[in-house]
Order: structure tokens, then C-alpha cells, then sequence
């Protein structure tokens, strides 16, 4: 399945993608774990939003965005990226993606696991 032709795009792929395993998430964090320029995930995002797919809430300075509670597909939606993440998205891919760490890390505890880098 090539999500991006299904979604139009990379980007609102990679956005939905990222939305659908952390729930909810800033532009300049999908940027950050994709490489791509945060003026184009924020482009993304909001077009995501009036489409009714997403939607935001601010804190401070910064928007977070989410699936839209209110959207019919929703659930629909998130099923099929998960399933995507965990059955069909390349090994290489996958790999960077779960390097978004969203908590601190206790002091001298070594990253392992999913955050490994060595695991190929």
C-alpha cells in the first residue's frame, strides 16, 4: 500500500502517520523525525484541519494537533495507519520514527530497546 498516493502526499502521510502513533503532536516534531521543512508540515497540518481530519488546541505558543474527535472516520482512519506502522512500513523508516522520545529520561539509563540504534 503507498500511503502516499493514497493521502496525496509525503508530507500528509508522514503527518497522519505521526498523529496516528503518538496521538497528538507539534509541526516542528513530525519535522524533526522526517526530515522535513517545518513550513511544509505546518501547511500540511492545517490543511488536515479545515478538511476536518485534525484538529487543534493551543498551548502558549505552541498548537498541537490530534485526530478530530468529531470526524466520522476517525477511528477508521487511525486503524489503518497503525496497522500500516506496524505491518507495512519499512524497517528503516520504522526505525526513525520511534526516536521521538516524549518523556526525560532518568540520569545514566541507557536508551535500549526501540530506541536503539545498533538494533537493525
Amino acid at each position: 500500500m503507498d500511503l502516499n498516493k493514497l493521502f496525496g502526499g509525503v508530507t500528509a502521510a508522514k503527518c497522519l502517520l505521526f498523529i496516528a502513533r503518538y496521538e497528538e503532536s507539534t509541526a516542528s516534531e513530525i519535522s524533526e523525525s522526517f526530515d522535513i521543512s517545518k513550513p511544509q508540515v505546518f501547511a500540511q497540518l492545517n490543511k488536515l484541519e479545515e478538511s476536518g481530519v485534525l484538529s487543534s488546541r493551543k498551548i502558549g505558543n505552541t498548537k498541537l494537533f490530534s485526530f478530530n474527535p468529531r470526524s466520522g472516520i476517525r477511528n477508521e482512519l487511525k486503524t489503518l495507519l497503525e496497522k500500516y506502522i506496524e505491518e507495512q512500513m519499512p524497517r528503516s523508516e520504522n526505525s526513525k520514527f520511534f526516536l521521538v522520545r516524549r518523556r526525560t529520561r532518568a540520569k545514566g539509563k541507557t536508551l535500549g530497546g526501540v530506541y536503539d540504534k545498533n538494533d537493525s
